[in-house]
Parts: structure tokens; sequence; C-alpha cells
């Protein structure tokens, strides 16, 4: 089981700003935010994920560290253009965090990487420097997991990855990636907590998602997880797929994280694995929680 738990990655957006299609606590206080953080840490979740579009939440991170012994390893995201100095802004990044190192730094957009090829020696001589160990980088669609796979500067490619968009949509691409020794980090694995809303409250935008989502609901209720949550399900599809190094969620609140944590299964029917699956979204755009107001 720590095995498991040391592969979840507490997303600090939610604890900087107010986040998620799902999200009615809104951006917790600086006292809840330092008690998820505790929390966190002490049940062996070791990594966050941040980024300096996240509005506080570096700061915030930065604060928990200035107090407690114990460190997280950082995942931080940044946007590029033609003036970044990463050589400049990293040692400020890990002064704010209050850290010596990021454990991956990561390009926020796939296409930055040929957009800005100053960057790249940059990012290098920081990992020779020994202030980042990785270079990773957020992509969208499985023509971008592949060409990431490819590029000898990437070792982190952080993927959407859940109960509908899934292996049998990304498989290919993800055993592409792993094949070209990369580390797979999924997010989006509640789909911005898409998966528990009411149905009578979900977007006419993304209607044709309903009937996937109902059978979802019919899965959980019919499987072995009957006795668990949705969210158990989804949670644990993704833990126990061995392609995948890391598993990024978010929480507003304390007993959220502790319910999330408390749903981490040792093992997972792979029958239902199969059931799942079988689910084909014919809309695969919806699935990108940037569509889902254009």
């Amino acid at each position: 089981m720590s095995a498991l738990i040391e592969k979840l990655v507490l997303g600090t957006v939610q604890l900087g700003m107010q986040y998620g299609i799902n999200n009615s606590a809104g951006k917790p206080s600086n006292e809840e935010t330092l008690k998820i953080l505790h929390y966190a840490r002490s049940q062996g979740v070791l990594t966050l994920d941040t980024a300096d579009a996240y509005g506080d939440a570096i700061q915030r991170i930065g604060e928990f560290h200035a107090t407690s012994p114990e460190k997280f390893r950082i995942i931080t995201k940044f946007h590029a253009d033609h003036a970044t100095d990463l050589l400049q802004k990293t040692p400020e990044t890990l002064t704010k965090l209050h850290v010596s190192s990021l454990t991956c730094y990561q390009f926020h957009r796939f296409s930055d990487i040929t957009a800005f090829p100053h960057i790249h020696q940059q990012l290098l001589e920081l990992k020779a420097q020994g202030f980042i160990k990785r270079v990773g980088v957020s992509v969208y669609t499985n023509d971008e997991i592949v060409a990431a796979a490819r590029s000898p500067l990437i070792d982190v490619i952080q993927l959407p990855y859940n109960l509908l968009d899934n292996l049998r949509l990304r498989g290919d691409s993800m055993r592409f990636a792993k094949d070209n020794g990369k580390e797979l980090h999924t997010r989006s694995v509640f789909l911005q907590g898409l998966f528990f809303k009411p149905f009578a409250d979900i977007p006419p935008r993304l209607a044709p998602l309903l009937p996937h989502i109902q059978r979802l609901h019919r899965l959980q209720e019919k499987s072995t997880f009957a006795k668990e949550t949705l969210q158990s399900l989804a949670l644990n599809y993704a833990l126990h797929n061995p392609l995948i190094d890391a598993v990024l969620f978010g929480v507003e609140t304390l007993p959220q994280l502790a319910q999330i944590l408390e749903s981490v299964r040792p093992d997972f029917d792979q029958a239902l694995v199969r059931e799942i699956e079988e689910t084909v979204v014919e809309e695969p755009s919806l699935l990108n929680p940037v569509n889902w107001n254009s």
C-alpha cells in the first residue's frame, strides 16, 4: 500500500485558486491548506505538483516548508516565451518553495518545446547544477505523447488519463513512451470532478458524455467495488496501471484528502478494467476541460 500512496501526487491548483467544475468548497484558507499539506505528508504522499499559474500555491507550499522538518518533492511547470531565463528564475522559485531542487521542471505547453529552443540548454545546465532532476512536459493528445517520447530532452510526460480518457484511447502512445524510457505521470483522474456531478447538473455542452458517466456508475454499483464509490473506482483504475509512474489528484478540503487516501486499494479487478476500457467516447475533445467553455 505504501508504494501506491507514494505513487500519488497532490496537485495544488485548488490550494492556490478556485478550480474544478464540481468545486463547491472554493479555495481553502491558509490554515486549511497547511493542514492538508501536513496530513498528506504524514500519510506518505511525497510529491506536490504546482505552477506559477496556480495563484498563490507556490507561496503556500513555501510557508509549509518553512516550518516543517519534512519537505515534499516538487514538480512545477513554467510558461515560456522568447525572454524566458530559467537560469535566473529557477533559484528564485526554489527560494519561494524552501527546497534545494525540483524533482521535475515541466513545459506547461508541448508547443513550447519547439517554439523556444533556447530554453533547452538552460534546462540541461540546471540539471547539471543539480537544481532540477528531470525535465517534463504536459501534453493533451496521443500525437504529443509520441513526439515527447522521441525527444531526448524530455524525461517525464504528464498526460490526461481517467475512466473515460482511458487505456483504449491512450494505450498505444503510452506504451511507445515507456519503450522510449519515459516516466508517465497522469492528471484528470476525476476529470475535474465531472464524474461526481449530479446528472441533472452536467452542462449541456457535455451532454454527450452523460451516457458514459451513467454507465460508469452502473459498473461501480455492480462490481466488487459496490461498497466503494466512483471516486475509488477512478483512483484505483489509474493507480494500478503498471504503465503509470505517478497519479496526480487534487482536493479542496482535508476530509476530501482523507477520503481519497482511504480509498486506495491493494489490488484491482482486471475484469472490471476490461469493462471500463470498453468505453469509447465519440467526441474525445470533450474530455479536455480546455474545450468545455468553447
